[in-house]
C-alpha cells in the first residue's frame, strides 16, 4: 500500500460544502480522453457530482 493510499485510507473527515476538491483525472464518459479537476476549474466553476447504481 503507498503512503497516498494510507493516508486517504486514515482520514475520516467529511468534505464541508464549499471545500476545495483535490486533484483528479478521470476518463471521459465518451472514452476519448481524460478529463482533469485541474483542466475544466481553468475554464470556471465546476460541480462534481456521485452518482449510485449501475450502468
Amino acid at each position: 500500500m503507498g503512503v497516498l493510499q494510507s493516508r486517504l485510507m486514515d482520514t475520516t473527515a467529511t468534505p464541508k460544502l464549499g471545500d476545495r476538491a483535490p486533484g483528479f483525472e478521470l476518463g471521459a464518459a465518451n472514452n476519448a480522453d481524460i478529463v482533469s479537476l485541474d483542466a475544466i476549474l481553468r475554464k470556471g466553476p465546476a460541480i462534481v457530482e456521485f452518482l449510485r447504481g449501475t450502468w
